[in-house]
């Protein structure tokens, strides 16, 4: 054990690391939290209130209430930025959740936190091939300007799996998950 590091502090460090770690599972659980058509976790796309939202989505968060102070994306309304807990990069990307706020209800999720997974088990990761094969979405093609799967969603509701790919994965990959009613907060292609 190094000099500057006394029992007392290697304990309370161990507890305080605990802590943290029970704080997150308490919040996500193992499983993390289900995005679909109709919703993300226990929050109804179009028709959660800013309160719902403010209760089950905590975490570090950024709020953006006109398109002043840089925000992420441009967006209509409102922005709340989320983000992830124990984890700051993903794929090099800052690890967040946006949630888009119009008349004072949810509009617009996009998140690339692996906590959050469709029913078939798609989340920020799963490779391109997969997500076609287990959700039965649609392709969009590479030479879209921000390449997508459309996954199954009712009318008037855009539930997508954006897809990147790099030099380590070149045949792509869930770099996002998208859930927006009409009219959304910000676009898909917005970050």
């Amino acid at each position: 054990m190094p000099k500057f590091l006394t029992r007392r502090s290697a304990v309370a460090l161990a507890i305080g690391f605990g802590v943290i770690l029970l704080i997150a599972l308490t919040k996500f659980g193992t499983e993390g939290a289900t995005i679909s058509a109709k919703r993300i976790g226990p929050l109804e796309i179009g028709q959660a209130t800013r309160q719902e939202v403010q209760d089950w989505a905590k975490g570090p968060i950024t709020f953006w209430f006109t398109p002043k102070g840089n925000p992420p994306v441009r967006f209509e309304g409102q922005l709340w930025q989320y983000e992830c807990i124990g984890q700051s990069t993903i794929y090099g990307a800052t690890c967040r959740t946006l949630y888009g706020l119009r008349n004072g209800h949810l509009a617009t999720v996009e998140t690339n936190s692996p906590q959050f997974h469709t029913a078939a088990g798609t989340r920020p990761g799963t490779s391109l091939e997969t997500v076609i094969k287990s959700e039965r979405g649609k392709w969009s093609g590479w030479k879209t300007k921000c390449p997508y799967v459309t996954l199954s969603s009712p009318k008037g509701i855009n539930f997508l799996a954006l897809i990147s790919r790099n030099t380590a994965v070149p045949k792509g990959f869930v770099s996002n998950l998208y859930l927006s009613a009409t009219p959304s907060s910000f676009s898909h292609c917005a970050s």
